[in-house]
């Protein structure tokens, strides 16, 4: 692939939604406040519209990213296609509590309990519902009705639905009246003009490169042409910009000119009229057509260095593999995944415990569990073991898989059973549902979020962490608040993480990777089998 010639960590225009390359234009910096603003406001109800690739999913990830454990539970559905009471049992499964019982009733009893149980922590809690426009109306019945759990002063649970703009028009249906009225804060995301346009390739390059200025260069001409193809949606700029980089790749050259662009701009429409056309769908069903089709759209359209970035072919053994690790004990499973940690840590194996919650679990083995959304590009730059919740064949159960090794584009992973399983990075992608649990250990036992509040002790041990990791030169043991945020946000900016400036649990469990770094286990790597 092209990352190497680029000197890129990873692919910069992946189609999958990526907090750590989140780019706010002026529509996603106000699609970001309205959504700040309904939750701060307990305003119940809040809805995000957009196109299809306008962004709102990435809103949505870095949303959740941003909302700390510390201070609100939250929660994603990114498939509502399920009736009432599957519904309120994916709810609670996504809480982390009993999804058990006969009656609706008694799921929202439990639901209820839990979220008195959040406030008298002085935590908000947070539901997001993705595609929100496929859902059935009594469904979204059962929402409205999930929203009067509530005291005499406060709504219990904030609520968003994102969708596409069907959803406004379902929403407008007599039956849906009300939960349309209770709706206080819309927002509508537009696609991006041509000036955030120009920003955002600039952006991703710098951010896959690690920070690095000028890896690759659009020049004006090439923004614009791909800006007019895209009409402003992250998704097409994607798919035009990474086919863009190829084709500049082939060409030995790092600057995307006007005649760059539109070649890969032409390859892109027609593997997208390809997609639509029936024929290629009546071919795809008939293997013999289909390998004559694919072979010819090879030849004409698609470079050798782009065919290793296509999904890999179907494989039955991994399939049956997958399949098998439902079959046994996930009770014995998950003490196997436990004992793995605990190793990888240097820590006992683990006490076996029964109905423990996995948070639970990982606090047993004296760690931390910090509850992660976005890509396994984020996972891979953090480098640590992590615990990746999947949704296994056939019947599609959600079971957690340990990744400990990464090698190129493969991934080792402990599952349950005597053998590690390797398979492609893309092959994960399919079964991963964009969750997963990071264990790690605040050695210092610093505060999280590292606060004004900090006492002398705290914020000398953030400074010599700083100092370990090169951003602050250790000149005494006083420094303010300004000196240690400027060198916080040198660090988040060098290691990928959004500069804010606060050392949160990002922050923190990189900064000990430079402090105490045969303490902290990484993703082993593993030698590429053929």
């Amino acid at each position: 692939m092209y990352c190497s010639f680029f000197g890129f960590q990873e692919r910069p225009f992946t189609l999958t939604p990526n907090p750590a390359f989140i780019f706010l234009s002026r529509a996603h910096q106000e699609a970001f406040a309205h959504l700040i603003y309904g939750i701060e406001n307990r305003c119940g109800f809040i809805m995000l519209t957009g196109e299809v690739g306008a962004g709102k999913t990435t809103v949505i990830r870095t949303l959740l990213t941003e909302l700390k454990p510390e201070t609100h539970a939250t929660a994603l559905i990114l498939n509502p296609m399920v009736s009432s009471s599957g519904l309120l049992r994916t709810i609670n499964r996504e809480f982390g509590i009993s999804d058990q019982g006969s009656e609706p009733a008694e799921l929202v009893e439990e639901l209820h309990r839990f979220l008195l149980s959040q406030k008298q922590a002085g935590k908000a809690t947070v539901l997001v519902i993705d595609e929100a426009q496929d859902m059935e109306p009594e469904v979204l019945e059962q929402v409205r009705l999930v929203s009067n759990l509530e005291t005499a002063s406060e709504k219990l649970i904030q609520i968003i639905l994102v969708g596409q703009p069907e959803l406004e028009e379902l929403l407008a249906r007599p039956e849906l009246r009300q939960l349309n009225q209770r709706i206080t804060v819309r927002f509508h995301l537009t696609s991006m003009e041509l000036a955030d346009t120009g920003d955002y390739l600039k952006h991703r390059l710098k951010t896959a490169a690690g920070g690095a200025s000028d890896p690759a260069v659009f020049s004006t001409g090439a923004c614009k042409a791909i800006h007019r193809f895209a009409a402003g949606l992250p998704r097409l700029i994607n798919a035009a910009a990474d086919r863009a980089l190829l084709i500049a790749y082939n060409h030995n050259s790092r600057q995307i000119d006007t005649a760059v662009a539109k070649q890969a701009i032409t390859d892109v429409s027609r593997s997208r009229k390809e997609t639509r056309s029936p024929a290629r769908l009546m071919a795809w069903t008939a293997g013999v057509v289909v390998l004559l089709a694919v072979a010819a759209l090879a030849l004409l359209y698609l470079p050798g260095p782009l065919t290793a970035s296509r999904p890999p072919a179907p494989d039955a053994t991994l399939e049956q593999r997958m399949t098998g690790l439902t079959t046994g004990s996930q009770t014995d499973q998950w003490q196997t995944l436990l004992t793995a940690l605990a190793a990888a840590w240097g820590n006992p194996p683990p006490v076996k415990r029964v109905g423990e919650s996995p948070e639970q679990a990982i606090q047993s083995l004296g760690l931390s569990a910090y509850r992660y959304t976005g890509n396994l590009g984020g996972i891979i730059r953090l480098g640590y073991p992590a615990l990746l919740e999947c949704t296994l064949p056939p019947a599609g159960v959600k079971q957690y898989l340990l990744l400990t090794g990464i090698q190129q584009e493969r991934v080792v992973l402990t599952t349950g059973s005597d053998t590690p399983l390797e398979l492609p990075l893309q092959r994960l992608e399919q079964y991963w549902t964009g969750k997963a649990l990071i264990p790690w250990d605040n050695l210092a036992d610093l505060p999280v979020p590292f606060g004004r509040d900090a006492d002398g002790t705290q914020r000398e041990q953030l400074a010599r962490l700083l100092n370990a990791a090169g951003v602050l030169h250790l000149e005494g043991t006083s420094y303010s608040d300004a000196q240690l945020r400027a060198a916080t946000l040198r660090f988040q900016t060098r290691q990928g993480i959004s500069p804010t400036g606060t050392v949160g649990v990002l922050t923190l469990m990189q900064l000990y990777r430079f402090s105490h770094p045969t303490r902290i286990p990484s993703l082993a790597t593993t030698e590429q089998t053929p």
